[in-house]
């Protein structure tokens, strides 16, 4: 095939599939089909690893699966990250809010210790992981106002919500 018809086969695909389309290539011929596919693969160093954005040394197709799951493990990350950071500023208005109810606030030490000694290695942690060793057949959701998404953040902050009112009506 030349360089325009691998193009025109990826876009083609794309549009009567309606799907995310793939494509891994070696030489130069494949740059402009590489740069057309939603994920293009390099399976070289030379030009084809310019036009695409992932390039692998191993020159078959089975860096697919890593791939695979490396980019699911970066979206869970960054759909974790998304809660715990939606979390935590619930948390931390709920407890001003309390604070401020009966004529206290939180001093600048305290916000520093909460923010450094029990946040930071808490968020250096959650994103200090690997993807899962099988890829499973079900996919990811791919977009973060997803209704479970956004429900597992509200319920969280409706139970902490729930615990900081006892503790403040019983304390």
């Amino acid at each position: 095939m030349s360089p325009l018809d691998k193009e025109w086969l990826v876009l083609s695909l794309a549009e009567v599939l309606k799907q995310s389309i793939g494509m891994c290539g070696d030489g130069a011929n494949d740059c402009g089909a590489l740069k057309t596919a939603d994920v293009g693969i390099s399976l070289s160093e030379a030009e084809a690893s310019i036009a695409a954005p992932f390039t692998s040394q191993i020159q078959n197709i089975s860096c697919v699966i890593t791939l695979l799951r490396e980019g699911r493990c970066a979206m869970t990350t960054s759909f974790q990250a998304f809660k715990f950071i939606e979390l935590y500023s619930f948390i931390q208005f709920f407890t001003v809010t309390l604070d401020y109810i009966i004529d206290a606030s939180l001093t600048d030490h305290q916000f520093l210790y909460i923010d450094l000694v029990a946040l930071v290695p808490l968020s250096i942690f959650s994103a200090w992981t690997g993807p899962y060793p099988t890829l499973n057949k079900s996919l990811p959701t791919a977009t973060l106002f997803y209704l479970p998404v956004v429900l597992s953040v509200f319920t969280s902050a409706a139970i902490q919500l729930a615990f900081q009112v006892y503790f403040y009506l019983n304390v």
